[in-house]
């Protein structure tokens, strides 16, 4: 009878082994979907105190996890250096105490530690640098959500259905001895009612487990059926163009069920914008490209609209970057086909159609867009009101490996060229991986929004009023003016513009064939440059 309910048994085992690793591999691999698709690493550079850092943090998309935290000392001898990560509508006062980074062997400079991040949230990591130069902290945005489940490995699976199997026959094997022959005087045989007796409570047993095992492996579907629902998924929503009064007009619109029941914090503006909207051509010829930088106008809680500029027609692959007053980022994905662009009247000489902006609002001052022909990393780059931009990597382009994309724009004669600002930055890269499984928004200080990490720390100092768009802009003109650790960031993301060069440090997530757009302002317009970077397995 026990051997006939054997392989049920170890059929539930196998069943509540594979959940148990996924539990296991979700709290203790080293392994969010936020303002960047396909990954959800975060690359900050600024200041601790008088030591420049490069900030390396890499979310596993599993919560509970331990989050690996890299800081990369770039100048200066730290003899100390600590991480602290502290929730958005907690601060420091309701965070556990900042925990020592060790230095990693064979990486000079270079302090490495885990993270036990509990919650899903927006996080502020607070990392100090201590040595012969004094202390500083700088304050690194971070958001962790829960955006897959791991597997389990077939070895894992065997191994530990074996060892249920073991577990499961051992304990049948007590009940059974135990009624059988705990009665019984040493040197005695059981009696026949003992036999019978100990089959019975073994089975009896056995149907017990088995009830157990059922049990546990409902309650782990509902448990998995729970952590599958809080699962982050990309924001709902529908993306069109239409014609109107010979314009091309795309509009926007959010459907998701929790944006339209008020269920995400406030938006905030971001350099400015509320939205950040990126239109890179997804079909068309390998050997050229077309990037569209655009800052739609909400017209509504739940939609966005914008003109579409002099692009050619085709399907485009549609990114909206949106900044919360909670610090979180999240990014609207879509894809969109752009017609051809209409006659505009007046052209064949017949009286232009006077187009209502409050209808087809104008393009935004800030807006750029261009036909680009991609070149090699480390090439030359032609640029439209002449001279060139030439974007090289100050380390190998392996997967997870930290460093600068550094882009250097000269004159037509080799003179170089003198950068204005762009929306508060020196430049914007935006990075995206030829499959579209990977986007990432980039600026002189990396992965971060500053406009998030100057909010997370005015919440710190004890501002937590929730701001609508013109509150949030002397807010933050204030802070900035006001605070040491946003002066130095800011004199940081703005030291570019006084050069001809401007470096974005970043981390290419993952194997394959990435495309990057640089856009610099100089000479009264915005230039747009494109290369092309193959990126490999890191090696040691």
């Amino acid at each position: 009878m026990i051997a006939a309910r054997m392989p049920r048994i170890g059929a539930l085992l196998s069943r509540i082994g594979t959940r148990l690793t996924v539990l296991g591999g979700a709290v203790l691999a080293c392994v969010l979907l936020s303002a960047h698709i396909g990954t959800s690493q975060v690359v900050f550079e600024g200041q601790a105190g008088g030591y420049p850092v490069r900030v390396l943090i890499n979310p596993p998309g599993v919560v509970p996890a331990q989050v690996p935290i890299t800081v990369r000392v770039l100048s200066g001898t730290a003899t100390r250096v600590t991480v602290r990560a502290a929730q958005w509508n907690v601060g420091t006062k309701g965070a556990p105490p900042a925990e020592d980074a060790a230095l990693v062997p064979g990486d000079p400079g270079v302090w490495a530690h885990d993270l036990w991040i509990m919650t899903a949230s927006v996080y502020s990591v607070y990392v100090t640098v201590n040595g012969p130069s004094g202390g500083g902290t700088v304050v690194v945005p971070m958001q962790t959500s829960a955006t897959r489940t791991f597997g389990m490995a077939r070895g894992m699976g065997a191994a530990l259905v074996a060892l249920g199997t073991l577990l499961v026959a051992g304990l049948l094997t007590i009940i059974g001895a135990a009624v059988r022959e705990g009665p019984v005087a040493p040197g005695q045989s059981p009696t026949p009612a003992r036999v019978r007796g100990a089959r019975i409570a073994t089975a009896s047993g056995a149907a017990l487990l088995a009830l157990a095992l059922f049990g546990g492996s409902k309650w782990w579907d509902v448990e998995e059926r729970a952590y599958q629902r809080r699962l982050l998924k990309p924001i709902a929503m529908q993306a069109a163009v239409r014609l109107v009064d010979a314009e091309r007009v795309l509009t926007m619109a959010i459907t998701d069920s929790l944006w339209l029941t008020n269920r995400f914090a406030p938006l905030m503006p971001d350099h400015g914008k509320l939205m950040h909207l990126f239109l890179i051509r997804a079909d068309g010829a390998e050997s050229s490209s077309t990037l569209a930088h655009l800052h739609p106008l909400r017209v509504h809680a739940d939609t966005f609209v914008t003109r579409v500029p002099a692009v050619p027609a085709g399907r485009y692959y549609l990114f909206g970057d949106l900044l919360f007053q909670n610090g979180a980022q999240r990014t609207l994905v879509d894809t969109v086909d752009i017609p051809v662009a209409p006659v505009v009247p007046g052209e064949d000489g017949s009286v232009p159609a006077a187009v209502s902006s409050a209808v087809v609002p104008t393009l935004d001052t800030d807006d750029a867009w261009s036909v680009v022909a991609p070149v090699s990393l480390g090439a030359a780059y032609p640029l439209a009101s002449g001279g060139q931009m030439v974007l090289t990597a100050d380390a190998r382009a392996d997967v997870g490996r930290d460093l600068r994309l550094i882009a250097t724009v000269t004159n037509a004669d080799g003179s170089p060229s003198t950068l204005a600002p762009y929306m508060g930055m020196g430049g914007h890269a935006m990075v995206i991986r030829r499959d579209a499984g990977v986007f990432m928004h980039l600026h002189p200080m990396g992965t971060v929004s500053m406009t998030a990490q100057a909010q997370l720390m005015r919440r710190e100092r004890g501002d937590t009023a929730l701001l609508d768009s013109a509150q949030i802009a002397r807010a933050m003109a204030t802070a900035e003016a006001g605070s040491p650790a946003m002066a130095a960031s800011s004199a940081h993301a703005m030291h570019a513009t006084q050069k001809s060069r401007l470096s974005f440090p970043f981390a290419f997530p993952s194997m394959g064939a990435y495309r990057v757009f640089v856009q610099v302002r100089r000479n009264g317009a915005v230039e747009t440059a494109a290369f092309d970077v193959t990126v490999g397995e890191r090696s040691r």
